[in-house]
């Protein structure tokens, strides 16, 4: 069956709380749209936005949340697809892309539908993952957006209406793909992962290939990573080997067989300037390390601080300002290693996280039992990202409850303190500057009781005094922004 795209009969845009005057005039407003039984299976006519006064989940007195339904299916906390965002039709505000079972959708940042297409998607295997890519890649200056379908082709679709423009074949059966600029063009170009060695690279244009490789060594529980790393302007993809944007291999470094065995990637400034770094967390039982390189060289490998504890899944950013570099969040993995006090009661699979500072010395370590609201999961936190809440000189993290639709909060990576908490049922967490005050937004998926997927996007209402450039000028922000998935986030 072909395709099938909705789209809202109005689509005139509002002046968006999201835009950079958004920050000083933050004014929010919300649309819930009631799910139809045409919306539930991404077709059919739309019910007219309701719109009212957003809420204040602070207490502050001001409006510091955006709510709005999907109106496409999305109540499988386990099940693929994701978000991100994205200015879609290039308004200079942020919009949100949403795959869910068998429909891509497209949200604008007020929270109003701007289409919704129905689709054969391939979600793919790595938890979460968006498993869509978006940017102009024919230099038109508008933008698309593309997926892989189940018949392994390649749909790319204007941005702004959900129009299909093209399709391209470029065999095989990826698992996997990221949009990239290889050859200095812009993001005109797309990698396509088949394993965890094999690599090609093709224009998107008319998906010519650029060149293939089985020199890669991605890691097993995520997808390739891109991003400018030696400052060249053009794409290298980061994993347990680097790749250069012509394809060619560029470590001459061997981390062995451990790739097949890593769960988390982060590509960040470790130690300032270029090239920039990768962060790996390898799981390994223990012999377990954090792992940090560049194209030149191993940095470190840190071996983990609980005698045998997997880092799991990794978060690195400026979590103290006091130390040079960026630390490195590593949570542990919670039932597989040796840090929980017991295997009963409130202390099954309890996490044990550590922070590593940038030369790999050990800061901190903690158990998140010991630091958490009391109702609180025991189980710890999960699908955690370096957030930028507040503004000052130190970052955060953000997470949700593990192992369940639950509650959000911003955390002190250092010392575990729970600083904010957002209660509801989290199926998916990201965290992305959307208010253009650089401050960065927590925006939750909600499960919404089964009703349909939600999205809360919890912004800081706290009056931001400080100027500083957005993240989003960060290439390797903008490329992990979009290419994100549970483990890697």
């Amino acid at each position: 069956m072909g395709a099938q795209v909705v789209r809202k009969a109005c689509q005139t845009r509002q002046n968006s709380v999201f835009g950079p005057l958004g920050a000083t005039l933050f004014s929010f407003m919300f649309a819930v749209v009631p799910l139809t039984l045409a919306a539930a299976a991404c077709a059919g006519e739309v019910t007219p936005s309701h719109r009212a006064p957003d809420s204040d989940s602070s207490g502050d007195g001001e409006a510091d949340v955006l709510v709005f339904d999907l109106q496409q299916p999305f109540s499988d906390e386990w099940g693929g697809g994701g978000l991100f965002a994205h200015d879609l039709n290039g308004d200079g505000i942020f919009d949100f892309l949403v795959t869910s079972k068998g429909c891509i959708g497209a949200y604008a940042g007020d929270g109003k539908m701007l289409w919704v297409r129905k689709d054969d998607i391939k979600l793919w295997e790595y938890a979460h993952h968006p498993s869509a890519i978006a940017g102009d890649v024919d230099g038109d200056g508008e933008q698309e957006v593309g997926y892989l379908t189940s018949s392994n082709q390649i749909k790319l679709l204007d941005g702004a209406t959900g129009t299909e423009e093209k399709t391209l074949s470029p065999g095989g059966a990826p698992i996997a793909m990221a949009i990239a600029d290889l050859r200095g063009l812009g993001d005109h170009d797309a990698i396509l992962q088949y394993s965890q060695t094999k690599l090609r690279a093709i224009k998107l244009d008319d998906g010519a290939v650029l060149w293939q490789t089985t020199e890669y060594r991605g890691i097993e529980h995520s997808p390739l990573r891109q991003a400018d790393l030696d400052g060249d302007g053009k794409d290298e993809v980061a994993g347990a080997s680097i790749i250069d944007h012509d394809g060619t291999k560029m470590n001459s470094w061997d981390l062995g067989d451990v790739y097949k065995a890593m769960d988390s990637i982060v590509i960040a400034d470790i130690r300032p300037g270029y090239p920039l770094e990768v962060a790996l967390a390898e799981q390994e039982g223990a012999r377990s390390h954090t792992t940090v390189v560049d194209p030149a060289k191993i940095l470190f490998r840190s071996l983990n601080p609980w005698d045998w504890e997997d880092p799991d899944k990794l978060a690195v950013g400026d979590f103290d300002p006091r130390r040079p570099g960026l630390e490195i969040f590593c949570r542990s993995s919670g039932g597989d290693g040796t840090c929980g006090r017991s295997h009963d009661g409130p202390y099954v699979d309890e996490v044990c996280p550590w922070l590593l500072d940038s030369s790999g010395n050990l800061i901190s370590k903690y158990y998140v039992n010991d630091r958490k609201p009391s109702w609180w999961t025991g189980h710890g936190i999960e699908e955690i990202a370096r957030i930028d809440w507040d503004g000052d000189d130190t970052d955060e993290i953000v997470a949700k409850e593990r192992h369940k639709m639950g509650a959000a909060a911003v955390i002190n990576p250092l010392t575990g303190e729970f600083l904010k908490v957002f209660r509801g049922q989290a199926m998916r967490v990201y965290a992305a500057d959307v208010s253009g005050d650089y401050r960065e937004e927590v925006i939750v998926l909600d499960w919404n009781g089964g009703d349909g997927g939600r999205i809360r996007v919890f912004r800081n209402s706290h009056p931001n005094t400080r100027k500083r450039p957005r993240y989003w000028e960060r290439q390797h922000y903008r490329r992990q922004k979009q290419n994100w998935n549970y483990y890697s986030p």
